[in-house]
C-alpha cells in the first residue's frame, strides 16, 4: 500500500491529473446521457403482465402503476391478464404470450426443472398461503386432515412442503381439485382448504364461520410471495425495459400501499366489481404485515432467504443438495460494463493507477453503504420488535445469566434499573416443569424449536401468559450450546378471548342489551346537545324578532308623551282652541292604536318562542296543532331564513292534531330548515330568492309531512349517506354531520315513522315523513 501511494504521487503531475480527469469527465456524461436516453427506444413497447388469480387487491401495484401513469412515464405500454387457475404466468411468460408474470417461491423448483424463469422483484416478504380447516376444539392439531378431503391449489408448494414436513403423506389425504369458492368449506364437501391468510378469510369471517388457519411459517417455511417474474430471453433481448417495468411496478406498489382506499375504489371501477370495498380494504390491511412496506423496500430480495427456501425444499426431497442461485434472481443495478474504460485506460500505467483508486474507493463506498445497510436492517429489526410487542432474552447457558430487553421488563412493570432474581421465580410454580422440559427437548435436538406458552410472574404480583420462542445462536466445537436468544410476548389477551369465546353463547343477549343501552344513551346525550344549539337559535331569534314591535311602541309611547305635554302647555297658557283639541286627540288615538298592535305582536311572538322553549327543554307529551307547531317553530328561525332570502310557505290544515313530542317535531323541522339553509342554498346565485314547502295531511290514523326545498339537491351517490352521523360536506366550516341523522333516528325511534328521500342535483330536496298521529308508547 506504502508503494502504490509512491506511485500514486510520483505520476499524478496536476497538469496530466487535471486532463485525464476533464477527459473522465466527457465519458462520464457520455455515458449518462446514453442511460437516460435509454428508454426512449421502448416508448411504444407492448407489455402483457399475467396474474395468477382474478382481479383483487393482491395485485394492487400494478393497477396504481398502469392508472398513475408510472409505466407510460417508463416508456412502457402495459396490459394487465388475471389468472383462473394460477398456472396461467409460468406458461404464458415461457411461450412468450406474456413478458411478465407472478409466480409463488415454486419458481426455484421450476428454475431446477430447466424452465428460464428470473425473479425480478418480491412483493409478499411473508407468504400468505394458509391451509383453512373447521375450528373443532383445543386439541385440534393439522394432523385432523389426514383421510379427509381436501383442496390444494396450484402454486401452492410451500402447503406441501408443510405438510410433508409435518410427516403427512399426500396419499394419506383425499385431494379434490380447488374450487377457490370458501362455501365448500363452510358446507362441508371438504375439510381442507388452501387459501390466501389476506381474502378467503375475510369471507369466513363475514359468515360467522369458525376456522383454524394453519401457516408453513409455524413449521419455519417462511417462503417469499407474488414473486414478479420474467424469462432470461426477455432480459437477455430488452435489459433497459426490464428495468424500466421492474422500477415503475415497484413505484406502483409504494403508491398502493399508502393509498389503499383510493386504489380499492380504482378496482372496482376499472378491474371488477368481484369483491366489495369492504373486502378490497380487509385485504390491504392483512397484506401490510405482510408485505411490510415500511420495514422493507418493496421488490427487495435476499438471497440468503432464497438460499434458505431452497435448502427447505432440499430437506423435503424437492429439490437436490446442490442446487444453485446463478442466474435465478435478477439485479436491478448491474454494474456498467467498463470494458470501453478499461481499454481506454490501457494506454499506460498511470492510467490504471487511477483506475485502480477508482476501484478502490468503490469498495470503500460499497464497505460503507453495505455497513449503512446493516445499521438500517438492525434499527429496522428493533422497530419491528417494538411496533410487534416483542420483549427479547439472552441467556448465557454455561453462566446462567439471563439479560432482558427493556421492553421485556416493560411487560412486567420492572424499572429498568431494578435487579432481576433467578428466571426460574419468573414462571409460575405449575407451569417451571414443563417450560424446563420445553428448553432440555430444545437444547438435545429432540425438536428444532423452542416455543413455550406459560404464565409469567409481573412486578406486583400478577401473572401474564406469554409465548417465548428462543434459538440457539452460538455452540461450541463440541455442538454443545453456549448462548439462546429468544422472544416473549405477551398473549395474556389471546387468552382472556379464549376463554370469554367458551362463555360466549351465555353472554351475547346481555352483551348486545349492553351495547344498545349505550348506543341510545350517546344518541340522547347527541340529541341534547342539539337541543342547546337549537335554544341558542331560539333565543337569537326572540331577540331579532321583538326588537321591531317593541321598538315601535317605544317609539310611538315617546311621540304620545310629547303630544300630551304640548296640550298641557297649550291648556296653561290659554291658547288651546277646539279645532287643536280635535287634532291632537285624533293623534293620541293613532298612537295608542300602534302601541295596541306592536304590543298584541310581541305577545302573540312572546307566546310562540314560549310554546318552542317549553316543548325543546323538556320531552313531555301533549296534544298539539301540527300547523301552530309549524308556524311558532318558523317564527323562531325568521332572521336566519330572511338572511338566507329564503321563503318558506306552509300548507297545512287547521285542526290536524297530534298526540306525541312536539319538542322532538320541532328539532326536525328546525334541523330540515337549517340543513337547507346550510347546503341547499349555499351556491345560490346572489339576489335570488330561495323556497322551501312545508305541507301536511291526515291519512286516517297518521300524518303524511311533506319538505321540500328548491336549492342545490344532493348528488344520487351521496343520498346512501346523509344520514350517517358525522357525514357532512361542511367539514371545518361549521356543519357537525348530525343534523339528518338525528332526523332520521327521532323519526324511526321516536315517532315510530319513516322518511324517504328523493333529489336530483339543481332539482332541490324532497322528504316525505309518514308517522302516526298518536305516537305509540314506547
Amino acid at each position: 500500500m506504502k508503494y502504490l501511494k509512491q506511485v500514486v504521487v510520483r505520476f499524478a503531475a496536476p497538469r496530466c491529473l487535471n486532463m485525464l480527469l476533464s477527459w473522465l469527465s466527457w465519458l462520464s456524461l457520455a455515458y449518462l446521457l446514453s442511460s437516460l436516453l435509454a428508454p426512449a427506444a421502448y416508448a411504444l413497447d407492448h407489455i402483457n403482465l399475467q396474474l395468477k388469480y382474478l382481479h383483487q387487491f393482491q395485485f394492487a401495484g400494478y393497477y396504481a402503476a398502469l392508472e398513475k401513469g408510472y409505466y407510460q412515464q417508463a416508456g412502457l405500454d402495459v396490459q394487465i391478464s388475471e389468472g383462473k387457475n394460477g398456472s396461467e404466468p409460468l406458461d404464458n411468460v415461457l411461450a412468450g404470450r406474456s413478458q411478465f408474470g407472478v409466480g409463488s417461491s415454486s419458481l426455484l423448483l421450476a428454475r431446477h426443472a430447466g424452465k428460464p424463469v428470473v425473479v425480478v422483484g418480491v412483493i409478499f416478504q411473508h407468504s400468505p398461503y394458509v391451509l383453512l380447516t373447521p375450528q373443532t376444539g383445543p386439541t385440534q392439531t393439522i394432523h385432523d386432515i389426514v383421510g379427509q378431503r381436501v383442496m390444494l391449489a396450484a402454486q401452492s408448494e410451500e402447503v406441501l412442503a408443510y405438510l410433508k414436513k409435518e410427516g403427512i403423506s399426500l396419499d394419506s389425504i383425499i385431494q379434490v381439485e380447488h374450487s377457490f369458492d370458501p362455501k365448500d368449506l363452510i358446507n362441508g364437501k371438504v375439510y381442507g382448504f388452501s387459501a390466501y391468510a389476506t381474502n378467503e378469510t375475510d369471507f369466513l369471517e363475514q359468515t360467522g364461520f369458525a376456522y383454524q388457519a394453519y401457516s408453513p411459517r409455524s413449521a419455519g417455511i417462511d417462503f417469499y410471495g407474488d414473486n414478479l417474474f420474467t424469462s432470461e430471453q426477455e432480459i437477455a433481448n430488452h435489459p433497459a425495459r426490464v428495468k424500466a417495468f421492474r422500477d415503475a411496478s415497484m413505484r406502483g406498489w409504494q403508491y398502493a400501499m399508502s393509498h389503499t382506499e383510493e386504489i380499492s375504489d380504482l378496482i372496482l371501477a376499472k378491474y371488477s366489481q368481484r369483491n366489495s370495498r369492504e373486502h378490497l380494504l380487509y385485504e390491504a390491511k392483512q397484506m401490510m404485515p405482510l408485505v411490510q412496506p415500511v420495514l422493507v423496500e418493496i421488490g427487495y430480495m435476499n438471497p440468503g432467504r432464497w438460499q434458505h427456501i431452497g435448502e427447505v425444499y432440499t430437506e423435503l426431497d424437492m429439490l437436490p443438495k446442490q442446487f444453485t442461485l446463478q442466474g435465478f434472481l435478477y439485479d436491478p443495478n448491474p454494474p456498467p460494463d467498463l470494458r470501453w474504460l478499461y481499454r481506454s485506460l490501457a494506454a499506460g500505467i498511470a492510467l490504471t493507477l487511477i483506475a485502480w483508486l477508482i476501484h478502490l474507493k468503490r469498495l470503500n463506498q460499497e464497505r460503507r453503504q453495505a455497513q449503512e445497510l446493516i445499521k438500517l436492517s438492525e434499527e429496522r429489526l428493533n422497530f419491528a420488535m417494538e411496533g410487534a410487542g416483542y420483549g427479547v432474552w439472552d441467556w448465557d447457558v454455561g453462566s446462567g445469566t439471563v439479560l432482558f430487553s427493556e421492553r421485556w421488563r416493560e411487560m412486567h412493570q420492572i424499572a429498568h434499573d431494578a435487579p432481576l432474581a433467578d428466571w426460574e421465580q419468573w414462571i409460575h410454580p405449575d407451569d417451571l416443569k414443563s417450560v424446563k422440559n420445553t428448553m432440555n427437548d430444545y437444547l438435545n435436538g429432540k425438536t428444532k424449536a423452542y416455543i413455550s406458552e406459560h404464565r409469567a410472574l409481573n412486578q406486583d404480583g400478577s401473572w401474564l401468559w406469554v409465548v417465548d420462542r428462543g434459538k440457539v445462536v452460538s455452540r461450541d466445537s463440541d455442538g454443545h450450546p453456549l448462548r439462546v436468544v429468544g422472544t416473549h410476548v405477551d398473549i395474556s389477551e389471546r387468552k382472556q378471548h379464549e376463554a370469554m369465546l367458551r362463555q360466549l353463547n351465555e353472554k351475547l343477549e346481555s352483551r348486545v342489551e349492553e351495547r344498545t343501552r349505550e348506543l341510545s344513551q350517546a344518541m340522547e346525550q347527541v340529541i341534547q346537545s342539539e337541543k342547546l344549539v337549537s335554544l341558542g337559535s331560539l333565543v337569537a331569534g326572540i331577540s331579532h324578532e321583538l326588537n321591531t314591535p317593541i321598538g315601535n311602541t317605544l317609539m310611538v309611547a315617546s311621540t304620545l308623551n310629547d303630544k300630551i305635554g304640548e296640550l298641557n302647555t297649550m291648556v296653561l297658557s290659554g291658547s288651546l282652541s277646539r279645532s287643536s283639541l280635535n287634532h291632537s286627540l285624533q293623534e293620541c288615538q293613532e298612537a295608542s292604536a300602534l302601541i295596541v298592535r306592536n304590543t298584541l305582536r310581541s305577545s302573540e311572538l312572546i307566546n310562540s318562542f314560549k310554546r318552542v322553549a317549553v316543548d325543546q327543554t323538556s320531552e313531555r307529551r301533549r296534544t298539539f296543532d301540527l300547523n301552530i307547531l309549524v308556524q311558532d317553530i318558523l317564527n323562531t328561525l325568521g332572521p336566519a331564513l330572511r338572511r338566507a332570502k329564503v321563503e318558506v310557505a306552509v300548507q297545512i290544515a287547521a285542526g290536524i292534531e297530534m298526540d306525541s313530542f312536539p319538542g322532538h317535531l320541532e328539532q326536525i323541522l328546525s334541523n330540515l330548515v337549517m340543513n337547507s339553509l346550510h347546503h341547499g342554498f349555499d351556491q345560490k346565485t346572489t339576489g335570488h330568492t330561495g323556497h322551501i314547502s312545508i305541507s301536511a295531511q291526515q291519512l286516517q290514523e297518521r300524518i303524511e309531512l311533506l319538505y321540500q326545498d328548491d336549492g342545490m339537491g344532493i348528488a344520487k351517490e351521496l343520498q346512501h349517506r346523509v344520514f350517517e352521523p358525522f357525514y357532512t360536506t361542511k367539514l371545518g366550516q361549521g356543519g357537525s354531520g348530525l343534523g339528518l341523522s338525528i332526523v332520521y333516528n327521532l323519526t324511526h325511534a321516536i315517532f315510530k315513522g319513516q322518511v324517504l328521500l328523493e333529489s336530483e342535483p339543481g332539482q332541490g330536496v324532497r322528504m316525505v315523513f309518514n308517522i302516526p298521529a298518536v305516537t305509540p308508547a314506547a
